[in-house]
């Protein structure tokens, strides 16, 4: 697919609504740009599955010294960051 698209640099309107087209265009046709390096796409059951699979966790983790009751922030990172790095988009 070939398309141009004009650029007026002298209608700020039509600047912004270039932008928003050609950002548009490569979301949806461009795999190298689309979900790349720090955006993951989750469904909602999945995501309601993470925050269940972190409740149970959580509760053998060390607790926060200045808040007993929650994990402390460190054991919250390793989890998102072991989530983040081997999600598998469904």
């Amino acid at each position: 697919m070939k398309m141009v698209l004009v650029y007026d640099t002298e209608n700020v309107e039509d600047l912004q609504n270039s932008i928003a087209i050609m950002r548009k265009l490569v979301s949806d046709y461009d795999n190298r740009y689309g979900l790349g390096g720090d955006k993951r796409k989750f469904a909602r059951i999945q995501f309601i599955k993470i925050l269940r699979e972190w409740e149970r966790a959580a509760k053998s983790e060390p607790r926060s010294p200045g808040n007993p009751d929650i994990a402390r922030l460190r054991s919250v990172k390793e989890f998102a960051d072991e989530i983040w790095k081997n999600h598998v988009e469904r």
